[in-house]
């Protein structure tokens, strides 16, 4: 999967002893998952979540305390930052000019003064995806691993629902749920036609907003193939709620990896490959 080049400089190569593991860093206010591969493939998973939102700061500290807790000859050769924050926007490749990229933003979010925005390519540079990186935790891995990748969390969602969509459908509905927001995506003869991200305190709030999406798409709940990632099953309240109004309904399969918390795991579709 190819997202695009970033706005912070990068180096080539990795200044650490060469080993086979690498780290992802899922960064969000209330919580940080730290994925650790090795050969590729996820070998442990530790969520760490906060009993309130919490500022950079605080967030930076809990990453140097993971960090440190790798032994030298530990240190992973590959590290990537995944940031789920509501500071991002779609922008279509032919409208996109890097020197305005914060006034895509002001919209829809609160800019600083300070702020430097990134963006992901996506869709075969077909979008851009405009947020704000953390630019502290940034600088910092910069510091420690003197190159990394970051991305926005969206970016590899409709990259990862895009590359696994097959050519027999027409329509098709993504909802991805996460722990206090979930994202709506709609494809249509393979394009991304609407992508948005909505906050929820109950399985009501999803429902509510995935009923009002289909409304404002035009789209039928009784036929629209609609397509479950996160935290639903068969048997959680979330389901049956759902299937009272959207009835052409598609889970996707849980995933079993030895020594990772399924629970977790299972949460988040990207965490088995980022």
């Amino acid at each position: 999967m190819e997202i695009g080049q970033k706005t912070t400089q990068k180096t080539t190569k990795i200044d650490s002893y060469i080993n086979n593991s690498s780290l992802a860093i899922h960064i969000n206010e209330s919580w940080v998952i730290f994925c650790l591969f090795n050969h590729q493939k996820l070998s442990s998973l530790n969520k760490v979540r906060f009993l309130h939102k919490k500022k950079s700061n605080f967030i930076l500290k809990t990453i140097r305390k993971y960090i440190k807790s790798f032994s030298k000859e530990d240190i992973p050769s590959e590290v990537k930052l995944i940031y789920y924050n509501k500071t991002s926007t779609l922008v279509p490749s032919t409208l996109y000019d890097h020197k305005n990229s914060l006034n895509y933003l002001k919209y829809n979010a609160s800019i600083k003064v300070d702020d430097i925005a990134a963006n992901d390519q996506v869709l075969n540079h077909e979008i851009n995806n405009v947020y704000i990186p953390n630019t502290e935790i940034n600088n910092f891995i910069f510091e420690k691993f003197k190159t990394f990748d970051f991305y926005h969390y969206s970016s590899l969602i409709i990259e990862k629902i895009s590359n696994e969509l097959v050519e027999n459908f027409s329509e098709k509905v993504y909802v991805n749920i996460n722990d206090g927001f979930f994202d709506i995506l709609f494809f249509k003869d393979k394009k991304l036609e609407f992508y948005n991200s909505f906050d929820h305190n109950s399985n009501e709030d999803i429902l509510f907003y995935l009923l009002f999406c289909f409304s404002e798409l035009k789209l039928n709940p009784d036929k629209i193939h609609t397509v479950f990632s996160g935290s639903i099953d068969l048997d959680s309240k979330l389901y049956e709620l759902i299937y009272r109004y959207v009835r052409n309904v598609e889970l996707i399969d849980p995933l079993d990896i030895d020594g990772v918390d399924c629970n977790v795991l299972n949460s988040n579709i990207l965490l088995s490959e980022f």
